[in-house]
């Protein structure tokens, strides 16, 4: 993957399975002073958050949030304090792989750990909550696109050219492959079969694109028939 962006900008040195849910995030642990926003460039804002490890400890930090690409698919730094503080605070190295997932303020993260993958590289953000969960990274691209506000992305196709869309739901972790996503994601559906049938017949605003309004709607179906696919 392509990081012109990132490397340019961000100095950092780029270097269906189960998969539960972990317990959520502790509270981030910050003072009055530690609750600002730094907007470190156009891509990458720092905020107050969590980073959940893998051995279920958490550390409270400023965490990078992408502002223009969603997700992480490199090592990233993290503060333990306002990045402009004085003293100036520790700047610290992180491996996606070392996280169970991270948050800050209503950004919510988990490294996508998919069968057959040697490194779990991908830390992804969820844009869907529900029975079925949505997350999504994108890869940088030479025209930057911003994220759609958040409410307006659940009505329009993602913009995004070389977008990674992953959905889980009972625990069940699956990648959704742009080249095979009328097939599968039309069996995934089936719970709802009028949208099923468009998925398959490709008409729309239900195509890869449009997987994020996709599932908000499936989702909407479950939450009205709690019966189905619980």
């Amino acid at each position: 993957m392509k990081h012109f962006f990132y490397a340019a900008t961000f100095l950092l040195p780029f270097g269906a399975a189960a998969q539960q849910a972990p317990p959520p995030a502790s509270a981030p642990t910050v003072t009055a002073a530690d609750t600002a926003v730094y907007r470190y460039n156009r891509y990458i804002s720092f905020m107050p958050g969590t980073l959940r490890l893998m051995d279920g400890s958490t550390v409270p930090a400023y965490v990078p949030v992408p502002t223009v690409y969603p997700g992480i698919d490199y090592t990233f730094i993290y503060y333990l304090g306002y990045p402009k503080s004085k003293p100036k605070p520790a700047k610290k190295e992180m491996q996606v792989a070392q996280l169970q997932s991270m948050t800050a303020g209503s950004h919510y993260f988990e490294p996508m750990r998919v069968p057959g993958e040697k490194k779990i590289k991908i830390l992804a953000e969820r844009f869907v909550n529900g029975p079925v969960e949505v997350f999504l990274q994108a890869e940088a691209q030479r025209v930057p696109v911003p994220i759609p506000v958040a409410g307006a992305i659940l009505h329009t196709a993602v913009p995004y050219t070389n977008s990674h869309f992953f959905v889980r739901r009972n625990g069940l972790l699956m990648q959704v492959d742009r080249s095979s996503f009328k097939d599968v994601m039309s069996q995934y559906l089936q719970d709802y079969p009028a949208l099923a049938t468009k998925v398959r017949a490709g008409e729309k605003d239900y195509h890869y694109r449009n997987l994020i309004a996709i599932i908000t709607e499936f989702n909407a179906h479950l939450s009205s028939t709690p019966t189905q696919g619980q």
